[in-house]
């Protein structure tokens, strides 16, 4: 966190939301992995600052609600479920999946006040994912090229931290200065950005023409042809939905595209958790099994490449862009973005 250098001299700029730790954005945030939340079981979690308690009901279906009993403040992860609700281990008060009280072992009278918030969950992705309210805006978004109805393959990488801010890491898949700077790959960029979804979600396609230059640029015009594109779809501005290989071919045959999500989760002010997350269609057959698992190895080599010493450019930067250029059009239009956003009654510590 350099947020307090220099002020004197360089003084820091303050946005409503971009790089704003203050202000928690509603969007789907990441909580874990599907396989760690079997049927009838609870998990406690911390995200965003926020005490929850998740758990999966006799009929398979996760809920999510605020983690402390409001009868005397019990914490609900001790819990247990019983059918689709979950029963507070201190007295026994059950909470049914919109968080109301609906049995109390020593009366029959329930309280008016006996509810606990309730938060909206999606299981996507091999993931369960939630939203900072009970009415989310919208569902997750998917790829363009894997909507809902496809079946998937997917794959967790090691979950990593920062010491920055996720809108400021985001920015890396959206620069082209820095993709001839640090990775030394001369691409004329031709820039596409276009907000949907009532500005809640923002893509953004570069595409153009391979240098012949440097070895890197000979050996990527050779697998890759003579043009690359490749897309950021962001969510709420914090999921990331990256396509790599997009309409490039090798020599008649045309590559699959790759595709990796960079799931990020603010754990408090200055200490951020993400995890990428690899994923393909899933094929059938055994050669179906070999093509997606090839793709899914692909997408974790991009990852490794794309990332190299980036992160710690960005855990010592101190954000502030004040002479941004012509090419920097899509970061520019990406904080205009973030800034516009809605923003929930998360807070962190």
């Amino acid at each position: 966190m350099h947020s307090k250098k220099n002020q004197t001299t360089q003084p820091t700029q303050e946005f409503p939301v971009f790089n704003n730790w203050n202000e928690i954005a509603n969007g789907w945030y990441f909580a874990f992995p599907s396989k760690d939340l079997p049927k009838n079981e609870v998990k406690p979690i911390q995200i965003c600052g926020q005490e929850l308690v998740f758990y999966r009901g006799a009929d398979g279906k996760v809920r999510a609600l605020d983690a402390y009993c409001p009868h005397m403040g019990t914490h609900l992860g001790k819990g247990k479920v019983v059918e689709n609700n979950i029963r507070c281990f201190f007295h026994h008060w059950q909470f049914n999946e919109e968080g109301v009280c609906v049995d109390i072992p020593c009366q029959k009278e329930i309280p008016d006040k006996a509810k606990v918030q309730k938060y909206s969950v999606e299981e996507r992705y091999g993931a369960i994912w939630i939203y900072p309210s009970d009415k989310p805006s919208h569902t997750l978004v998917d790829f363009p090229e894997l909507h809902h109805s496809v079946e998937k393959k997917v794959s967790f990488g090691k979950v990593y931290e920062r010491t920055c801010h996720h809108h400021v890491t985001m920015i890396n898949g959206i620069d082209p200065q820095h993709l001839k700077t640090v990775h030394q790959l001369d691409i004329e960029m031709k820039i596409d950005i276009s907000e949907v979804q009532n500005g809640n979600m923002i893509d953004i396609s570069l595409k153009g023409k391979i240098g012949k230059g440097v070895w890197r640029e000979k050996l990527a015009r050779f697998f890759l042809g003579p043009e690359y594109s490749y897309s950021m779809r962001y969510d709420h501005g914090n999921n990331g939905f990256l396509t790599l290989m997009r309409d490039v071919y090798f020599f008649k045959f045309k590559w699959p595209t790759l595709h990796m999500i960079f799931a990020y989760r603010p754990l408090e002010k200055g200490r951020l958790m993400v995890q990428p997350i690899y994923v393909t269609k899933k094929r059938k057959g055994l050669l179906g099994w070999m093509i997606s698992g090839i793709l899914i190895w692909m997408t974790k080599k991009a990852f490794f490449a794309l990332q190299g010493e980036d992160g710690a450019v960005y855990e010592n930067m101190r954000f502030y862009p004040g002479n941004l250029l012509q090419i920097d059009r899509p970061v520019a239009q990406y904080i205009q973005y973030v800034n516009k956003l809605k923003t929930s009654s998360w807070k962190l510590p």
